[in-house]
């Protein structure tokens, strides 16, 4: 008896904790990382607030840079719970929000590969590198990009023995965030 509640205690705590787990990353898109709609061109986005009682409100969004990855959008809903859009394509999401209003569109520039594409510059492809795995293990980082969208990373990073060893790649723009560091070689994905 003692064996099955020890084991229903253990199963409810690891239930509590895949719940806050699952909580904690719906917290992205913080509001240190949203972009306004209108000032992101990656994101067309609008609503309509006007409910009756024949109609209730809508809000729609849109990926206006597919070709670059998934844009996130964040429906900013007035006393109601938020949503959260992966728009991976360019196709038109639309919603209605029952009698909530819709208080803005937001691109999430911690969960997209691109809200703007001002983004597409040597900045961008540093910003993006200093957030990728790689980017914790080197050090003396400098990027510069190309016409093509993208971007060369030169580095030293530290290799399996420990020492900075100088390494350069080269990477579309939207990869840059997907490079590990592999015995100082940059690898997009898993060594």
């Amino acid at each position: 008896m003692k064996w099955n509640a020890a084991h229903a205690v253990s199963a409810v705590f690891a239930l509590v904790v895949v719940a806050v787990l699952a909580d904690q990353a719906h917290a992205s898109c913080g509001s240190s990382q949203r972009i306004d709609h209108d000032d992101a061109n990656c994101l067309d986005a609008g609503w309509d607030n006007s409910t009756n009682w024949l109609s209730h409100g809508k809000v729609w969004a849109r990926n206006e840079c597919p070709d670059h990855g998934t844009v996130v959008a964040k429906v900013d809903i007035k006393s109601g719970k938020d949503k959260t859009w992966y728009l991976h394509d360019g196709d038109k999401k639309s919603s209605g929000t029952n009698v909530l209003n819709t208080r803005n569109v937001y691109c999430c520039s911690d969960l997209s590969d691109l809200c703007d594409t001002s983004d597409l510059s040597e900045d961008g492809c540093r910003q993006n590198f200093l957030a990728s795995s790689a980017g914790e293990t080197c050090q003396d980082v400098s990027t510069s990009i190309n016409s093509s969208h993208q971007c060369t990373v030169s580095a030293k990073c530290k290799s399996e023995e420990g020492f900075l060893t100088p390494t350069i790649t080269t990477v579309d723009f939207d990869d840059v965030r997907d490079l590990h560091n592999c015995d100082y070689i940059l690898t997009v994905g898993s060594c």
